[in-house]
């Protein structure tokens, strides 16, 4: 790594930013040739689906892609140490998930065991301190079971990879969710003088960069489960192993990093068990879609309606962002600030119209 005037800049990304750049292009114009046709893709036909054209969800194997090759040409051993173990963690999800992407053929049931599965990784082969949870009274009795701490973080990545998901159903917010988790992160990594940490997370936000892109506002290429699934695994081991290097941050600022996945997957949860339905059945009453279908029916924003829904809800996801700028360290002011969120995402949740026919 060169450290003479930068020392939270890695230059061995920049290649790979500008071969992401390409790639996301060469499949845009792909897609725009009809090649899925030719290989006789399967076409995308989930509930949720709200585009008219046939869109290539790949951008999160071009992602994966461009960082394994970032990571294999990086001599910043510390930062390239931490990532390379996430991404041999994930490797179970992306081989899932990406033929999901591909078939749209892969049983829910086993896309949850694929996280699980690196779940358990993780904790088999990560060795670094974890976050100190023992004050935190709902919890702390659960961890001290035979269990109970592995139990605890292996529900909190699979529900962060499947809040990432949900969110991936418009143009710009699953990406501009991670992003803003990222850089919540890297505020926090540049506060505590975490270089290692400063550098991994510069350079997931850099090769995140020519996706969004090409992702918004036109929505040329989506994420796909791979990518949705990859951000939920990186943004929620990353912000684990973080604040486990970082004991003398309170641990609720993890849950207000993650809070806007979170937030969704629990509600989502919680609707589908309402209501009757599978945890597993899709639905589109998430808000960014009750806010697309608000949208659409208005004429002068019918064109424009995808677009319109990640900056309309720009305050939840740069919510974490905004918090720990103006918030300082005490447990009792994150919870604060995670009480609001979610009360917050309620009240819009509830004034927003399902006009869904």
């Amino acid at each position: 790594m060169n450290t003479n005037n930068f020392l939270w800049l890695d230059f061995a990304i920049f290649p790979w930013i500008l071969i992401s750049l390409v790639l996301n292009g060469l499949i845009v114009f792909a897609w725009h040739k009809k090649l899925y046709k030719h290989i006789n893709l399967k076409k995308y036909q989930g509930i949720q689906r709200i585009h008219v054209n046939e869109v290539p969800r790949l951008g999160g194997l071009i992602f994966v892609v461009s960082l394994s090759g970032y990571l294999l040409s990086s001599s910043s051993i510390d930062s390239i140490f931490l990532l390379r173990q996430i991404l041999y963690c994930s490797i179970p999800v992306l081989v899932i998930a990406l033929k999901e992407d591909f078939f749209h053929n892969v049983d829910p049931t086993i896309r949850l065991i694929a996280l699980l599965l690196t779940a358990w990784l993780f904790r088999a082969f990560y060795s670094g301190p974890l976050p100190s949870l023992e004050n935190i009274t709902f919890i702390n009795k659960l961890i001290l079971l035979p269990g109970g701490i592995a139990l605890f973080y292996s529900l909190g990545i699979v529900s962060i990879a499947n809040g990432m998901n949900l969110l991936d159903g418009v143009n710009g917010l699953c990406v501009s969710v991670a992003l803003s988790c990222f850089f919540s992160l890297l505020f926090l990594a540049h506060k505590m003088g975490d270089t290692a940490m400063v550098v991994a997370l510069s350079a997931l936000i850099m090769l995140l960069i020519p996706f969004l892109l090409f992702n918004y506002p036109y929505g040329k290429i989506f994420l796909g489960d791979l990518g949705a699934y990859s951000l939920g695994i990186f943004l929620s081991l990353i912000t684990i192993i973080f604040f486990g290097r970082h004991s003398d941050l309170s641990p609720w600022g993890g849950l207000l990093i993650l809070i806007y996945p979170a937030t969704e997957v629990a509600f989502s949860f919680m609707r589908r068990v309402v209501k009757g339905n599978s945890a597993f059945h899709p639905d589109v009453d998430h808000i960014h879609l009750k806010l697309f279908y608000y949208f659409k029916p208005i004429y002068k924003f019918k064109k424009i309606a995808n677009a319109l829904v990640t900056p309309s809800l720009s305050l939840f996801w740069l919510y974490p962002l905004i918090a720990f700028f103006l918030l300082d360290n005490k447990s009792l002011s994150i919870c604060i600030a995670i009480g609001i969120f979610v009360i917050g995402y309620l009240i819009l949740n509830f004034l927003i119209p399902n006009t869904k026919k």
